[in-house]
């Protein structure tokens, strides 16, 4: 029976319009690992959806002037057009503001009261006496205790990803006013953590080795430190209601809600798979996530489905890091960055397979990283012209000029091979495995490089067999040898790179190699070892796969991109 898998990337506030660094910081790692789990044979669900609730897209909706369900509704949408068009493989795209997330959430919550781990008391909540109501999160501002940072909101600083709770900010002010926050005491349900932290920390323990250093790292701090109770309630409209008598009128945490989003979502895709995957225990679970959510989903929510007891818990937390640009935070106010709204833009064409290729090289994995435009062409013209597409174009050319585009002549016998000949197909046989290595432990941007070095042994096998000399020397069954198993190599090479770049490796199999099926289908990593190329056979038309850049064709790209998303200005149309 083949390995069940559920890939999750992590549900995205839809406040806004997701920038590059939003994108691989989650959803483009997920769905590289989705595909590679689907190409090799895993039984593969791949969900995502959008956050619908939280202050944030209450913020958004008032400074444009809209309903925040209609304005959440409108993004969403934008939010699955970006996805789509960046070949995100998504087997559902949902959100949280949905009926069967609703009950799912509910069902769960009132199973934690049941089980003993919900309680009732009063806490101290920003309350902003001009605007005569208590303040959400987002909707209070002050600076942080633990970094000093002046912009830090009521729950969380952005810049050191501290957790903070009501009472904690320092000179705390309402954001719609500006006048000063004072503490009010208020009726809240709170989970118990600290009830769960055995539980939680014998299931860390048990992810030792399987998790990053670094997230492993995180959740056990927080462990060390002692999980306390936790607010899971708020004063405002936006949200699910509390299922209990006298709290009707505040609405879940959004954290609370949220990664419940990945059980409601599965169980909207499909009944069954819901089953297999959340409640049967031979199913696998990835969490793919950035770094502000690494302790979200390493504490808490693990916590929460502990204490639950119904579901299952994550095998792999992919817990990333940030994304830079330039050496500098992204900053839509500076304009500085890899805006997304560009690629719903449809004055430009960008060829989407380069930018997965080159953000995939920069996945960040164990440190934070930098996106840098000069690079990204250094990617596209060494990497993938000069090294990928050339080991394609040159073979293909070759079988196209010196045979008409048809091979007719089957391998020679084992005896008959020489030296180059056997150290390809012995590479034909072992990088897949490598590369599958690779992904199996998450390490992503491994795999690619090992994808590249792939191709370096085509373009050296190319490059010493030298096919051009066998056939002035007139040896044309030996030259007919060496593109056979040149392209026998290029068929491998399509699949195993199919999870990074799969529009380019669909096109290379089908059109040019001329054979048939879909590299980027399930269950065909199998073929990535095997000679694909039979006899005889008769290739597509060869022609080069990737363009290179030039400083004009990059400058025009990086401006075309470098614009931000006027929120307030589009809602305006």
């Amino acid at each position: 029976m083949k390995e069940k898998r559920l890939i999750t990337s992590a549900l995205t506030y839809v406040n806004n319009i997701p920038h590059v660094g939003h994108i691989v910081g989650c959803h483009l790692p997920a769905d590289i690992f989705a595909r590679y789990c689907r190409s090799f044979g895993y039984d593969t669900t791949f969900v995502g959806g959008s956050d619908m609730h939280g202050t944030p897209s209450l913020v958004t909706a008032q400074e444009v002037g809209l309903p925040v369900e209609e304005l959440t509704e409108k993004l969403h949408q934008i939010h699955k057009q970006i996805y789509e068009k960046l070949e995100i493989s998504y087997d559902i795209y949902s959100n949280t503001h949905t009926d069967i997330h609703k009950e799912v959430t509910t069902d769960f919550f009132l199973t934690l009261n049941k089980n003993g781990y919900i309680s009732q008391g009063e806490t101290d909540v920003y309350y902003c006496d001009h605007c005569n109501m208590f303040l959400p999160d987002r909707y209070v501002v002050g600076t942080c205790p633990k970094c000093g940072y002046e912009a830090a909101n009521g729950d969380q600083c952005e810049k050191c990803d501290s957790l903070l709770s009501s009472g904690e900010l320092v000179n705390a002010k309402c954001k719609t006013c500006g006048r000063p926050a004072t503490l009010k005491r208020t009726k809240h349900i709170f989970l118990r953590l600290d009830k769960g932290t055995e539980m939680l920390d014998k299931y860390i323990e048990s992810k030792k080795d399987v998790w990053r250093p670094h997230v492993y790292a995180e959740a056990k701090k927080w462990v060390q430190e002692g999980l306390k109770e936790r607010c899971i309630s708020r004063d405002n409209k936006w949200g699910f209601p509390i299922p209990l008598e006298g709290f009707e009128n505040k609405v879940f945490y959004v954290w609370f809600d949220a990664p419940i989003g990945y059980i409601s979502i599965t169980k909207e895709l499909d009944e069954q798979k819901y089953i297999d995957l959340w409640c049967k225990k031979d199913a696998k679970i990835y969490n793919f996530v950035g770094k502000d959510n690494i302790q979200f989903h390493t504490v808490f929510f693990p916590t929460m489905l502990l204490e639950n007891g119904e579901y299952n818990l994550a095998h792999n937390v992919v817990g990333l890091n940030f994304l830079n640009f330039e050496g500098q935070k992204f900053s839509k106010s500076k304009k500085i960055g890899v805006f997304c709204n560009s690629l719903i833009d449809g004055s430009k064409q960008i060829d989407i397979d380069t930018l997965r290729a080159y953000l995939a090289t920069i996945i960040p994995e164990n440190r934070d990283t930098d996106f840098k435009w000069e690079d990204y062409k250094n990617n596209c013209n060494s990497e993938l012209v000069g090294k990928f597409g050339n080991l394609f174009n040159r073979s293909l050319n070759m079988v196209k000029s010196y045979f008409g585009g048809t091979l007719d002549l089957p391998l020679p016998s084992e005896n008959e091979l020489n030296d180059l000949d056997k150290e390809v197909l012995q590479a034909i046989k072992e990088y897949p495995q490598k590369i599958s290595d690779a992904f199996e432990r998450a390490e992503l941007r491994e795999a690619y490089k090992l994808v590249m070095s792939y191709a370096t042994v085509g373009n050296g096998y190319v490059e010493k067999s030298a096919p051009w000399a066998l056939m002035k020397q007139e040896k044309t069954a030996e030259a007919q040898k060496v593109l056979r198993l040149a392209l026998n190599l290029c068929a491998s090479l399509c699949i195993v790179a199919s999870p990074f770049i799969p529009q380019k490796t669909k096109t290379l199999w089908q059109d040019q190699l001329g054979l048939s099926g879909d590299p980027t289908s399930n269950n065909f990593w199998e073929n990535a070892s095997k000679l694909n190329i039979p006899t005889p056979h008769t290739i597509g038309t060869p022609q080069p796969i990737f363009e290179r850049f030039d400083d004009i064709k990059l400058k025009e790209l990086r401006d075309f991109m470098s614009t931000p998303f006027d929120i307030k200005e589009f809602f305006k149309k």
